[in-house]
């Protein structure tokens, strides 16, 4: 045993039984033996009288009576080694005045004796294992019911995770905003925390005063209890977790970090509704109606290939086996979805691959960007485009039916089951004159596709 590292105050490792704490004393010297070690006198503290156990000895003074054992009182050490070996403990006596003494060791309910019970030890060596035994990052959940609808996926970390290995990296190549983080140690009594950036009630990321710097949270973390964690946004700083360790002893801690980066290329550019890009006509209708017109679209992003564009039913009557429909489009889970600003601009994250870019609007006719090509850091400006209003049936082509369709819903809003704000690109939230205008001035346009170059 090495002198504790805490404190050098003995006593508060050593309690008297009631029956000595006003007639001894103990005090501890240097160990001169071999090792390290701690040496303890006790001596008397008068006046003392005689009692139970201490009585007067002709020739020596007072001593204590250990006839049949007696307790003296309790110590406890803090071990510096993290194997306890009973073999460390002896006592030793210092003359032939010395009583008979020995040692009762408690670990963990198994005793150890040697000779006569005297003074009691108990092991208070405390784990410094701050070590976790398993770290796992996944997404989606188990159905036990049937496994086939499971959407549970683990992640691999680099490197693959040790132990003793305290930082790692994730490479995350989809679109998600949540994940799962199960931390398990390898000492049950150590305890744990995690650190996360910090989010306000809209879910967003909270800086310093700076602007720039992320403010980071602690929140608790159960071992072997999956937490879930928000990702931060594509086009956002790397997502920063730190795992905080404490060993059982309160002192050894290990702090385990883990990023997850997420590659992404941008893709922006602006969608004009050609019908409303006169400055006068906008004023016109802010004279009128009251309303500033929106250029405001959705740009959704499809996985390459997808969709079959080429199969769009056209004004020359080319007929095909199975023709696109916006119906079968929205059966199709996108990527991501955004949506533009007021004005049009848009400018939205992807992460590296090959995509079908659909910017839409209903009572519009849709403009598709195909076979677009996105590498990590890429900025593709696809520029302005202009959207041709009057596709009331959602069919890619502005035809006579589009006409019948908008003339018979004059002056339906909002309150009539019927309407649609497809039959209304004037964005008024009434079908009036212009509408149909429009859907005229039009007829024979068809869905934009453009197959993308760099």
């Amino acid at each position: 045993m090495s002198t504790n590292e805490i404190t050098d105050d003995e006593l508060e490792y050593f309690e008297f039984e009631s029956e000595f704490q006003d007639v001894l004393e103990m005090f501890t010297i240097p160990y001169d033996g071999e090792g390290d070690g701690i040496r303890a006198i006790f001596s008397f503290n008068p006046p003392v009288e005689d009692s139970e156990h201490i009585i007067e000895k002709e020739g020596i003074g007072k001593v204590v009576n250990t006839d049949g054992g007696v307790l003296l009182g309790k110590m406890s050490f803090q071990m510096t080694a993290d194997v306890f070996d009973v073999g460390w403990f002896s006592l030793e006596e210092s003359d032939d005045s010395s009583p008979l003494t020995g040692i009762k060791i408690n670990i963990d309910g198994t005793q150890y004796y040697e000779e006569q019970s005297t003074f009691r030890f108990t092991d208070k060596t405390a784990s410094k294992d701050s070590s976790l035994s398993n770290l796992v990052l996944s997404s989606g959940v188990v159905d036990e019911d049937d496994p086939d609808k499971s959407t549970y996926k683990e992640y691999g970390l680099t490197p693959t995770f040790d132990k003793d290995t305290l930082n790692y990296e994730l490479e995350l190549l989809e679109y998600i905003d949540k994940m799962n983080i199960t931390a398990t140690t390898t000492d049950s009594k150590s305890t744990m925390k995690i650190k996360v950036p910090k989010r306000n009630d809209d879910n967003e990321l909270v800086y310093d005063s700076d602007g720039s710097t992320i403010i980071y949270e602690e929140k608790d973390i159960e071992s072997g209890v999956p937490l879930e964690i928000t990702l931060n946004k594509l086009g956002e700083p790397d997502t920063k977790i730190t795992i905080i360790v404490t060993a059982e002893d309160g002192k050894t801690v290990s702090n385990y970090e883990v990023v997850i980066k997420r590659p992404y290329g941008t893709i922006k550019g602006k969608s004009i509704l050609a019908d409303f890009d006169d400055p006068d006509v906008v004023e016109n209708f802010l004279d009128i109606y009251g309303i500033n017109l929106s250029n405001k679209t959705t740009i959704n992003v499809y996985e390459s290939d997808l969709v079959e564009w080429e199969s769009i039913p056209d004004i020359y009557g080319m007929v095909y086996d199975d023709p696109f429909t916006y119906e079968k489009l929205e059966s199709i889970e996108n990527e991501t979805s955004e949506k533009s600003d007021d004005d049009g601009t848009f400018e939205i994250y992807v992460i590296p691959g090959k995509y079908d870019i659909q910017v839409t609007r209903l009572a519009y006719l849709d403009y598709i960007y195909s076979d677009v090509e996105v590498n990590a850091g890429d900025i593709i400006d696809m520029g302005e485009f202009r959207m041709a209003a009057g596709d009331a049936n959602r069919d890619g082509v502005i035809s006579q039916e589009d006409i019948n369709q908008v003339k018979k819903s004059i002056d339906m809003d909002g309150s009539d089951p019927n309407f649609s704000v497809a039959y209304n690109p004037s964005q008024v939230g009434t079908v009036i004159q212009e509408d149909l205008g429009y859907t005229k001035l039009n007829q024979d346009e068809e869905l934009k596709i453009v197959y993308f170059t760099k």
